[in-house]
């Protein structure tokens, strides 16, 4: 009998037109690192006395089933236009064959819903996910290294079977970004001297439960959005100390690029920094951390832009 290993699994995804309700055709095959997105129902002891002759408890039964996980993927030209999409909503899309530029926006609402196939050949089994929403975005920057993401998703239901939904996956051109290919900028200029930085943000996802005989969720409604993180820099000048100090609004990008037509890049309109320590801590160099909070600009109509250059002509 064949065991399953993570080097001969897939991740399908496909587009929901009705929440909850896997699509048919062919799904699109995804690139991933990891992922365990995957449907939980834990046990609730039943305290109940006088079922038996001594103090032996009586047979558990199962609470509401939770599909929740985090899926870390690579963040590349094409492939990670589908996850933003699941993220943010549907971009505003333009250009022409080439080079077509995706706009995504925080704060749209509703959001739409994915189904996930998680695929085990060796077995085989095959666990549709559906109804499935991104909460949660991370993503770093540092000086080397694989880029990556992770997306925390919830969903609605698990189904598994010994056959794909996924049809006969298709797929789109992987080219990836890595570290080195990263900047970030305040106000338009290029910082120096940073040695890292992270960008987290939130769909604030409130999971809906209703009474219902099958244990799924009603449903996941996105709350107040978010945008947090943190920029690491030597202890050069005082740019972004006075920056915290003075309780400014700066735009920071944060751009992977691979040429002038094909990059990503993350805008936060409006982002505040908090008061860091510089601290000495030996004969090394001096670094300060930078945390930060993005809030809605009334100027781009909206708390965070993400900018996705390449040659896809529509993430629909």
């Amino acid at each position: 009998m064949a065991r399953a290993i993570g080097a001969n699994s897939k991740l399908h995804m496909a587009v929901e037109a009705t929440y909850g309700t896997p699509p048919g055709g062919n799904w699109r095959l995804m690139p991933f690192i990891s992922c365990d997105l995957g449907a939980e129902q834990p046990f609730v002891d039943a305290d109940v006395i006088g079922l038996a002759p001594n103090r032996d408890v009586a047979p558990p039964f199962r609470d509401i089933v939770t599909v929740q996980g985090q899926a870390v993927v690579p963040v590349d030209l094409e492939f990670f236009g589908d996850w933003l999409r699941l993220l943010l909503g549907a971009p505003t899309s333009t250009g022409t064959t080439p080079d077509f530029e995706h706009v995504f926006v925080s704060g749209a609402s509703p959001l739409p819903s994915n189904s996930i196939e998680l695929a085990y050949p060796d077995v085989p089994n095959f666990d549709v996910i559906a109804g499935v929403r991104a909460d949660t975005w991370e993503i770093d920057f540092s000086p080397s290294g694989a880029a990556t993401a992770t997306f925390g998703l919830i969903g609605q239901g698990s189904t598994r079977s010994a056959t794909s939904s996924a049809g006969t996956p298709t797929t789109r051109d992987y080219v990836a970004f890595n570290r080195a290919q990263g900047s970030i900028r305040r106000n338009g200029s290029p910082l120096a001297q940073i040695t890292g930085g992270r960008l987290n943000f939130s769909n604030g996802a409130e999971i809906v439960r209703t009474i219902r005989d099958d244990f799924k969720i009603e449903g996941v409604d996105p709350g107040l959005s978010r945008g947090t993180g943190q920029v690491t820099s030597r202890f050069a000048d005082t740019l972004l100390l006075d920056d915290a100090t003075g309780n400014a609004a700066v735009e920071l990008e944060f751009e992977y690029r691979v040429g002038a037509a094909r990059r990503l890049t993350v805008t936060l309109h409006e982002t505040y920094l908090a008061l860091a320590k510089t601290p000495i801590q030996g004969p090394a160099g001096i670094e300060a951390a930078f945390e930060f909070r993005a809030a809605f600009n009334a100027a781009a109509g909206r708390m965070m832009t993400v900018t996705l250059r390449n040659a896809v002509e529509d993430y629909d």
